[in-house]
Order: C-alpha cells, then structure tokens, then sequence
C-alpha cells in the first residue's frame, strides 16, 4: 500500500469531520457575528452615501466640508476593520481554531 493512500491503514474510510454548526453554541455565535458584520456593512453604506452627499454639495457650491468628510471617511475605514475582524472571528470559529 502506498504512504499516500487516503483513508487508515487498515483499508477502513476516515470519519467525516464534524461540523462546527452542529454544536448549539457556536451556531447561535456564528448568527450573532453574522448579524453584527451585516450592520456593520449597513453603517459602512450610510457613511459612504453621507460623504457622497456633502461632496455634491461641496460641488454645488455650498460651505466647505472637509472636516465633515474626512471624519465620515475615516469611520468608513474603521468600519471596514471591524468587519474584517468579525470575518476573521467567524471564520476560526468556523475552522475550530
């Protein structure tokens, strides 16, 4: 038998592997990180539509908003981290790390 045939070495298959969904806990967490990336992503959108409004008005002439807009813009990017730290939660708990 060749050191690179799947399964045990006694010919046997190897057991699925168990899926981290099965367990009630981390189930109801995965739904929470969920929920949490998908209202951070919202907040990210609402951000993003304010910057696009001041920058319009901006344009049409009215006060400058610099500040306003470089605050916006950096939420957006602090948004941004959080969900990817969510993501990568989410994901070793997925991966069971």
């Amino acid at each position: 038998m060749s050191q690179f045939c799947c399964g045990r070495g006694d010919g046997r298959p190897n057991p699925p592997l168990a899926n981290p969904l099965d367990d009630p806990a981390i189930r109801e967490r995965t739904a929470v990180l969920e929920r949490e990336i998908a209202e951070l992503a919202q907040e990210q959108t609402v951000c993003a539509a304010e910057v696009r409004e001041l920058l319009e008005r901006e344009a049409a002439g009215e006060g400058p908003f610099a500040q306003e807009i470089n605050t916006l813009k950096q939420r957006k990017m602090m948004l941004a981290t959080e969900v990817q730290h969510r993501k990568a939660k989410l994901n070793a708990l997925l991966l069971g790390i």
